[in-house]
């Protein structure tokens, strides 16, 4: 059985957290069943009264009265997601942390529990964080575990400001996506990767209709979402091949970095099981599925980002290295 994607939403006290969360519920996700894992330091839980009785929350759990990255007993995390999984058995699974986590003792957590970490998103408030950074260390650890920075609250400063902020977070963290945003209001497909499994459904669905396996070379025939003045485009393979799974990690790790989001299933030379593939900003990891459900699919994978038709051809080409001859796909 898959790994139940999951989600960490970080950042400093005051940086929007619940907002974009409540945001993100307050439109849904592509009719995900989402589960919400939230800590806060007190007793009572405020924020999470917020995010109870949203459409589309199936499940709140709250930690309470401790950090999720230390003070938090490990057995009241496990249970927190042994409940969540039991019961309702989500698409997707959000923690929001408090505002004082550091997030790498939790993604080391989430590594006893049966998740598959999909994204980090940081949530960096542009009016203050280059005085919080200054006196708290956490405000760093949280910058540089993001894959998506989410520079908020850019209206209560002017550009100078936010140029300072920028500065100060691409020294920290290269890799991550940086998006800018005022009260929490974001594109949410990316960042929590229903963006994926959309293109990856209108991919499958056009095959179907023409009644082969074929690549998606064309970019008219190819799906665009807009945000704001950038154009997120996507391009899909699908092989009957192999893969080298040394090589397509070479592939992987020399992506350009304006791909945000890839994902896929490999049937790989080197194992004898195929592999569901994450990519995310860089960073990617691999799951492996059960032989059955192996068998019966492709090599096929789903690339996302910003104006990437231009060298679509050359990555396939590249992804098409990685490939070896094979039988026993359908």
């Amino acid at each position: 059985m898959l790994k139940t994607p999951c989600n960490l939403i970080t950042g400093f006290l005051g940086s929007g957290k619940t907002t974009l969360l409540k945001n993100v519920m307050e439109r849904g996700l592509s009719g995900k069943r989402v589960a919400i894992i939230m800590n806060e330091i007190g007793d009572i839980g405020i924020d999470g009264k917020v995010i109870t009785d949203l459409d589309g929350v199936e499940k709140m759990v709250e930690l309470n009265s401790g950090c999720v990255c230390c003070t938090i007993d490990q057995f009241s995390f496990q249970m927190a997601f042994q409940e969540i999984q039991e019961e309702i058995k989500p698409d997707l699974i959000i923690i929001e942390t408090t505002g004082l986590a550091d997030p790498f003792p939790i993604l080391h957590r989430l590594e006893s529990v049966r998740v598959a970490l999909d994204s980090v998103i940081t949530l960096v408030d542009a009016s203050n964080f280059l005085h919080l950074a200054a006196e708290e260390d956490v405000l760093d650890e949280q910058v540089k575990a993001a894959d998506f920075l989410v520079l908020n609250k850019t209206d209560l400063v002017d550009k100078s400001e936010i140029d300072k902020v920028e500065h100060q977070l691409r020294y920290l963290n290269q890799r991550a996506l940086l998006i800018k945003a005022n009260h929490g209001n974001v594109e949410t497909d990316l960042l929590f990767s229903t963006g994926v499994s959309e293109y990856r459904d209108r991919a499958n669905h056009s095959t179907r209709q023409a009644g082969h396996t074929h690549t998606v070379s064309n970019p008219d025939q190819e799906h665009h979402h807009h945000h704001g003045k950038d154009e997120i485009q996507s391009f899909s393979h699908k092989t009957q091949s192999s893969v080298d799974l040394h090589e397509f990690e070479q592939f992987l790790g020399a992506l350009p970095s304006n791909i945000y989001r890839a994902k896929g299933f490999l049937n790989s030379v080197n194992r004898s099981t195929g592999l569901l593939f994450n990519f995310t900003c860089g960073r990617f990891d691999f799951q492996e599925v059960s032989p059955h459900l192996g068998k019966k699919l492709p090599t096929q994978a789903v690339f996302i980002g910003r104006n990437i038709h231009d060298y679509q051809n050359e990555l396939i080409r590249q992804f098409q290295t990685c490939e070896r001859p094979t039988s026993g796909c359908v």
